[in-house]
This record gives structure tokens, sequence and C-alpha cells, in this order.
């Protein structure tokens, strides 16, 4: 695709029209290739997973549901938007302008399913944790070694304990993992804000970036790098907090990124893969 080709001409206005005129000029008509790299980069091995990866592509493609955050940032790597500056405000406006319409209709755009491949979506909300599995049995090795002697008993209850004292560390360490790792202060707690109104001058803690679950989160040159350009204020770091994740099963180290308003207008774009909407008005007298 030529860089003359990405701005697709006016017509275009609904995310999911430029979505399949970008498949149509890069040869992607049936979105076998694009199937395939969509499962590689989610770690989806499975034929299942390639037939699900097809079919978002298909429903994607023909406006039925839109993706979630993280396969649109897939595809748009895969799209290479990042080559025309033009080509990428307007795939982040279209998608942002889908999103805001799924979100007043309470759901798809369409009449499609939800995206079924991304299920494990990243979420600052809270999700539930899961139950502790149930005490196992007794595993069969220490079972035949079970014996009605009493000595036997006794090394047989104690490694029972000890087998169910590793059962419950397990799960104390997947539901609060970074707290084995750092006993020092209490970072602050963040949330995100999809939606910011502020005043010139101002800044606030609009989202976070974690790393993996329970290790301390990268550092803010890696951070900035994944940042966009934005025309009304500009991003910094405002250090380690807590951020709440579904995929960590509960709180996890991240760094957090700070937005300060320079100038009046309204912005939207995308920070570390969420849609953000930011208003910024004259600071008040």
């Amino acid at each position: 695709m030529g860089e003359g080709e990405a701005d697709n001409g006016p017509e275009i206005d609904r995310w999911h029209l430029l979505l399949d005129e970008l498949c149509n000029q890069s040869g992607d008509y049936d979105n076998a290739r694009l199937g395939s790299e969509l499962c590689r980069r989610l770690g989806k091995r499975e034929d299942t997973h390639f037939e699900t990866a097809v079919r978002n592509l298909r429903n994607w493609r023909a406006g039925r549901h839109i993706p979630r955050q993280r396969n649109f940032m897939i595809l748009s790597e895969l799209m290479n938007v990042q080559r025309s500056p033009a080509l990428r405000a307007r795939w982040n406006a279209l998608y942002a302008k889908a999103r805001e319409l799924e979100d007043k209709t309470g759901g798809s755009t369409g009449n499609g399913t939800d995206d079924e491949l991304e299920k494990d979506q990243e979420a600052f909300e809270v999700g539930p944790l899961q139950p502790a599995p149930p005490p196992g049995l007794v595993p069969p090795a220490l079972m035949a070694n079970i014996s009605l002697r009493p000595a036997k008993l006794r090394g047989a209850a104690f490694g029972l304990l000890m087998f169910l004292c590793g059962i419950g560390a397990s799960e104390l360490y997947r539901a609060e993992p970074w707290l084995w790792f750092h006993s020092g202060p209490v970072y602050p707690l963040i949330v995100l804000r999809p939606h910011v109104s502020m005043a010139v001058g101002e800044s606030i803690v609009i989202h976070g970036e974690r790393g993996d679950c329970g290790k301390l989160p990268p550092d803010w040159e890696y951070v900035l790098t994944r940042l966009p350009v934005s025309r009304i204020g500009d991003f910094s770091d405002g250090g380690i907090v807590r951020r709440n994740s579904n995929f960590c099963k509960g709180e996890t180290p991240a760094r957090a990124v700070v937005f300060t308003a320079r100038r009046t207008g309204v912005e939207e774009f995308l920070v570390l893969g969420d849609v953000m909407r930011v208003t910024v008005t004259d600071a008040p007298l």
C-alpha cells in the first residue's frame, strides 16, 4: 500500500469500512493471513482459535462489532497505520467514534457477538478472583505410603498438611503476587480516567503501565515510547503506583502516566491501548 492510498478519501467515515479497505489494499481478502498473525501475537495456537480469529475479522470488517483494545492495537500494527500521520489520526478517531457508539447502544454495534478471541482483556476494574480449589485428594505417592502404624500415620498427616499449605500459599500468591515481592511502602491506587475535564496548568494521573504480574513496572523511557503526542498537553512520569488488572487477578504495580494540560481544547487519543478523551478549559481566575 502506498502512502497516497492510505487516506482513502473523505467518503470513508466508519472504522469498519476503513479496516475493510486497508485489508483489501494489502490483499487480505479471505482473512487467513491476518487471522494467523492475530493468533500468533495473542499466543493462541489451537485450530479453534484460528477459526474464531477469522470469524472476528469478518465481523469487524462487516461492522457487526468492533475489536477490544488489545486486538485493535494489533490490527493497527498489521495495517501499518503508523506509516501515515493522516491515516493514523483517522484510524484512531473512527475507532473512538465506534467505541462511543457501542457504549451508547449498550454492546455490539450490530447483530454480531462480542469479541470472542480476546476474552482475557485487561481492565482497570477489579475482576472476581477465582475461588480457591477445594482441598484435593492426597497424592497417590503419599497414599501408597500411608499405613495404620502410628509413626507412618503421623508422617502421612504431616505430608498432607504440607500439601494443603502449598495449595493455600499458591492461591495467596496468585491473588496478591506483588505483596510477596514488595513489603515496603504501600503505593497509591489509581483508576482509569477515560474522560477527563481539567483546567490549563492542572495535572492528573490518567493511566498506568504495568509490567509482569507482581513485578515492578517498566521504566519511564519505555512507557514514553508508547504514548501519543498531544496538542493540548504533555505526559510525564507519575512514579510507581498500584492498579487493578483482571489478568493479574487484582492489584499489581504500575508506572503512573500523568497528563498536564497546556492549552484549551478537546482531544481524543490512545493511551497504552485505551481511548481517552481530555477536555481542557481556561484556569479559573
